[in-house]
């Protein structure tokens, strides 16, 4: 701008001569971007005259000679830079002629504004890929720890919360990525076939390799160090978050919020790199722009491609836990890694062409605004400057929040629906379940349904009764309903609730064909009692493959029923050697097989004679029956089945025969099943 009176005259001046000569050039002092950039700013050749006297004398073949961007603070150059082997560029300056027809203008960085990058690289080859540091360790560590693993001797188990937290399997744990499920136990652990577990490595190997050559190039200067670190530290907090999930979905949150039990949290299996896959594709996302100009699959968004390779290992199991797991650890490190660039660490200001590229434009933006030949319109349509407008760059947060987070939202939105496809299952048919299990047999099953006077004389044998005809046939004949029966005991002889429902179901005619009525003289209040002569005689008279045991306050939930009849085939056909299967809480869904529920009771009548305070409830011995946990049952250790949540829900838990009460939303349809998570049970 013109400060003086003297410095107007002096404009008007050169105005005058500008009119006398047909080519000009602009002083330095209008294009300098900043005194600190002098050293490696070009001078700028100029006729007499300073400046045109108007824009508009710029587009007849006007030369300006824009300062060459400073080189990058680091002396060390991308690792899909030039080679290091070339010598160092001298700073150069870069003429650009204005409004001259046939001279094209840069436009890319790679352009003489910037020297220093070199033109795009071709893709490196697979041999370059997997020569990489990390890739090539975990290569390593795969094919050793994949051959241990053949023995049959490490790692036992697969590795799941389960086996962490009850079994303290930590060297599994930590050996886990660089194991491929070989022999046949980890196979159906991992629920993969061989060609498929070859496949889901090979790829997963392949994939690592293109996050380290993306991201190294990103980290660069150190890169190989930084992302190393980045995948160690990545490693370990996925673990470490993977249990915790595992333990607080299962135990905690899946007791009081049902509708986040939808996975086998606790029992997920993991081989291989696949969570920590989803964690760096987090990491990527937030660079989304690949570099690479070579044809085909290569032209892809690096992010794109990589989405497809961690999703391959969706399509023969469910992951949902360990790549969210991953996904979540993932996002954090985006945010963390963002901030770093930022500062300036972690490659934020040696790969610096973009910042540097709009910091050195906005220096000349801001110098040519001074100059009033210069307008911000005229700046802005003028095709021949290095720039259109001032740039703005996202916010670190924004850009975890615009590239990563939409990223993680897709990603997991398939993830949920890949789990609730493969945890689906079709009901099975009647006829398979009553064909299938001991045909020879009369009886499949025959629930005891146990009930005795309650306080305030509540009952609740017709609501729970009711849900379990709700299921049965009304007048057809059907080959496993025949093979079902329902005994509604009591040892109670004044006991009207009881002779209410009676009187009330001998008027439903599915109910007089599938439901026995018997009661034992007596009137003392011992459940133990009662449930060692409910036992043995409806177990000793009636020849039944499965004896359960319920309470007459624990209705089954809607869709229970069908799901228990699942259970009992699926245990047949999955744990042949199991002693029962329980589906409810407490004494009730407890279902022997005959002969274990008749031991059951010798193990009721052992307590009756040493009774103590140390004896355990009556509940809790038969459950410790199926649990293998007492010597008489010892060998039904490690065969119990159980169902993932409660089937049935509780009506009495105000009026609890044993004096306890309950809280009225505990142990209610959709909970999880108390054992859900043990190692020693089969959740099915």
């Amino acid at each position: 701008m013109v400060a003086s009176s003297s410095s107007t005259s002096s404009l008007t001046q050169q105005r005058n001569l500008l009119s006398q000569q047909p080519h000009s050039s602009l002083s330095s002092q209008h294009l300098n971007p900043n005194p600190s950039y002098s050293s490696y700013a070009s001078s700028i050749a100029s006729a007499p005259g300073s400046r045109p006297s108007s824009p508009a004398s710029m587009n007849i073949g006007t030369t300006i000679t824009v300062p060459t961007p400073p080189q990058s603070p680091t002396a060390f150059q991308l690792k899909t830079f030039a080679s290091s082997s070339a010598p160092p560029t001298p700073p150069i300056s870069t003429v650009i002629t204005v409004g001259t027809p046939g001279v094209q203008t840069p436009s890319s960085s790679a352009s003489s504004y910037f020297p220093n990058v070199a033109p795009p690289v071709q893709s490196p080859s697979l041999a370059a890929l997997l020569n990489q540091p990390v890739t090539r360790a975990v290569l390593a560590l795969t094919v050793v720890m994949s051959l241990v693993g053949l023995g049959g001797k490490f790692p036992e188990h697969c590795t799941s919360p389960t086996h962490v937290l009850y079994s303290g399997e930590y060297l599994s744990l930590l050996a886990s990525p660089f194991v491929i499920p070989l022999t046949q136990p980890l196979l159906a652990a991992a629920q993969v076939g061989l060609v498929s577990s070859v496949i889901l490595a090979t790829t997963n190997i392949m994939s690592l390799a293109l996050f380290e050559d993306q991201l190294t190039t990103i980290f660069n200067g150190d890169g190989s160090r930084i992302f190393r670190n980045l995948f160690l530290v990545i490693m370990g907090l996925i673990m470490a978050l993977r249990q915790l999930m595992g333990f607080v979905f299962s135990r905690a949150t899946g007791w009081h919020i049902p509708e986040l039990f939808f996975s086998d949290s606790m029992f997920e299996c993991n081989f291989g790199l696949a969570p920590y896959l989803f964690a760096l594709l987090m990491v990527q996302s937030l660079f989304p722009t690949s570099n690479e100009k070579a044809p085909s699959f290569w032209s892809m968004r690096r992010t794109s491609a990589q989405i497809v390779l961690c999703l391959v290992n969706v399509i023969p199991k469910t992951i949902v836990w360990w790549a969210g797991a991953g996904m979540i650890v993932g996002f954090f490190a985006s945010l963390i890694i963002s901030i770093q660039r930022r500062l300036g660490r972690w490659g934020g200001k040696v790969k610096t062409s973009t910042f540097e590229k709009d910091q050195w434009e906005e220096e000349i933006y801001e110098t040519l605004l001074e100059d009033d030949s210069f307008s911000d319109s005229t700046i802005a349509s003028d095709p021949s400057l290095p720039f259109k407008e001032k740039k703005s760059s996202l916010t670190p947060s924004w850009k975890v929040f615009a590239y990563v987070l939409p990223t993680l939202l897709f990603v997991l939105l398939i993830l949920i629906g890949c789990n609730q496809y493969h945890t689906f299952r079709t009901d099975i048919p009647n006829d398979v379940i009553s064909s299938t299990i001991e045909p020879q047999t009369p009886y499949l099953l025959t629930l005891v349904l146990m009930t005795a006077p309650r306080r305030g004389g509540v009952t609740y044998i017709k609501e729970t009764l009711s849900s379990y005809l709700a299921n049965f046939p009304d007048e057809e004949i059907d080959s496993l309903y025949s093979r079902i029966q329902i005994v509604v005991y009591t040892h109670f002889t004044d006991f009207p609730g009881y002779d209410d429902a009676k009187a009330y179901f001998d008027t439903i005619p599915k109910a007089r064909k599938h439901v026995k009525w018997v009661r034992d003289e007596g009137s003392e209040k011992n459940q133990r009692k009662h449930l060692i002569s409910a036992i043995r005689k409806v177990g000793t008279v009636d020849d039944s493959v499965y004896l359960g045991v319920m309470e007459d306050d624990f209705p089954f939930c809607e869709g229970g029923w069908q799901e228990m009849l699942n259970m009992i085939y699926r245990a047949n056909t999955e744990v042949k050697d199991h002693c029962g299967v329980f589906v409810g809480t407490g004494g009730s869904g407890l279902i022997f097989k005959r002969s274990v529920a008749l031991t059951a009771s010798f193990i009721l009548e052992s307590d009756l004679q040493t009774l103590n305070d140390s004896t355990p409830p009556p509940d809790i011995s038969m459950q410790d029956c199926l649990l293998g946990q007492h010597e008489f049952c010892s060998s039904c250790a490690g065969t119990l089945v159980t169902s993932r949540t409660l089937l049935q829900r509780h009506l009495g838990y105000n009026s609890s025969t044993s004096g306890d009460g309950y809280h009225k939303n505990q142990f209610q349809c959709g909970w999880r099943h108390p054992f859900n998570g043990r190692p020693t049970v089969h959740t099915l």
